[in-house]
């Protein structure tokens, strides 16, 4: 699954290529939990001021 995914990525044209992927074999949702992970690391960045710290998929 790994080495599918990084092919699949760097088939990609570099400007589309994501941040950051989740791998998730066990299907155990730890997906959800990073994704409710990084919307909260954004409220608060954005909170205070720093939402430039986020890039461009924000």
């Amino acid at each position: 699954m790994v080495s599918d995914e990084i092919a699949r990525i760097v088939a990609l044209p570099e400007s589309n290529r994501p941040f950051r992927v989740h791998i998730d074999p066990a299907d155990d949702g730890s997906q959800e939990v990073s994704d409710n992970a990084d919307r909260i690391r954004a409220t608060f960045l954005e909170r205070i001021g720093l939402a430039d710290l986020l890039g461009g998929g924000h």
